[in-house]
């Protein structure tokens, strides 16, 4: 049964459209996790309630939201402390959920390759741990619903000790991966075979590109967060003497907390060892400036410095000429690197993506990078 979702924005500062922009994507998210939005609602806060929150007003407008509404849960734009989360769901009689929850909900969904599972069930772990003491109402409202999903609280052990041993042990695992993947990388540099990743904001057509580039991989979707692991798939120069391989990753989003971002550290490594990065972006999202920077802000944070970043306008099909060319020169003047626009799903431009690959990974090599 589809869960009717109240959803309600934070705004903690003067930058209401900021704020505007996240409650936006909060919707795309909840639609992603396959609830119905019945009702939004973007709340101002000044400071914020150490039990619940919001303030007792927001909290009985809310209320009566969800009653007439008819709401099955309430998710709340903000990283929600496990107290709060607890008192807000008594107040409510709903299951209350955050962002962070929301997201992971969304990953748990998606995890398609061994390795996915693994991190989600570390980031849910990481997630649920400081939520175990009192936790009463949250471990008890079970089901096949939105914040139930993956390993989930029915089938954790509610005992810290073993959590903890889980998680060691879910770590270890992820270090056998990430060593049968060093060795891979290991084995293409002796064969000298370049390497280049796709990164971007979540939905920006990363996999459609994928696709485009190499003639693998999976059909692009419109939902978020669509890949969780790494592909990889190969592209030739036009005399097919020089390869590349083309990895895809994961895609970020605002306010993607840290520990997330660690849980998936094996499958970003990928990122950071690349060659070349090809930075995906999408002229549609709202903000789009703002998101492309959210993502190099993230790259830098994993690790990725003075690597060499090729900016893909994408979905230029649905835009038009003028206003490509005139993001072209915008993010060539924010970026001060190369800028190609493209259209994955029409194949415009693709060929010129490819030769500008292999013509900037010759310069890297010519460089000695």
């Amino acid at each position: 049964m589809t869960q009717r979702a109240l959803l309600v924005g934070i705004n903690t500062d003067s930058d209401i459209e900021k704020s505007k922009d996240s409650l936006e994507e909060l919707k795309m998210l909840s639609e992603t996790a396959g609830a119905k939005n019945v009702f939004s609602v973007l709340k101002s806060i000044k400071k914020i309630d150490p039990a619940y929150y919001l303030s007792k007003g927001m909290l009985e407008d809310i209320k009566d939201k969800t009653v007439s509404e008819n709401a099955d849960i309430v998710i709340i734009d903000a990283s929600l402390s496990p107290a709060q989360e607890r008192n807000l769901s008594e107040y409510f009689d709903l299951n209350v959920i955050d962002r962070t929850r929301l997201i992971l909900d969304i990953f748990a969904v998606n995890a398609r390759t061994a390795e996915s599972r693994y991190q989600v069930e570390l980031a849910m772990m990481n997630y649920i741990l400081p939520r175990l003491k009192g936790a009463g109402i949250m471990l008890s409202r079970t089901g096949a619903g939105i914040g139930t999903r993956g390993p989930g609280e029915t089938k954790l052990e509610t005992d810290r000790r073993k959590i903890r041993l889980k998680i060691t042990h879910i770590k270890e695992r992820l270090k056998l991966t990430e060593k049968t993947r060093t060795l891979h990388r290991s084995k293409r540099s002796r064969h000298g075979f370049l390497t280049a990743a796709i990164a971007g904001y979540t939905n920006s057509g990363k996999t459609t590109l994928m696709k485009s580039l190499t003639g693998k991989g999976e059909k692009g979707e419109n939902k978020l967060f669509a890949t969780l692991g790494t592909k990889t798939a190969s592209i030739y120069d036009d005399e097919r003497k020089k390869k590349v391989l083309i990895s895809d990753t994961v895609g970020f989003i605002q306010n993607l907390p840290l520990f997330l971002v660690d849980s998936f550290k094996a499958t970003l490594e990928e990122t950071v060892q690349a060659d070349l990065l090809i930075h995906v972006i999408d002229p549609l999202q709202n903000s789009v400036i703002d998101k492309s920077g959210e993502v190099i802000k993230i790259l830098n944070d994993i690790g990725v410095k003075d690597k060499t970043i090729l900016t893909v306008i994408n979905k230029t099909d649905l835009i038009g000429e003028e206003h490509a060319e005139f993001l072209q020169n915008k993010f060539e003047t924010i970026t001060g690197g190369p800028v190609i626009a493209v259209s994955a799903k029409t194949g415009k431009n693709i060929d010129l993506l490819k030769e500008k690959i292999f013509d900037l990974l010759n310069m890297e090599q010519y460089n000695g990078k």
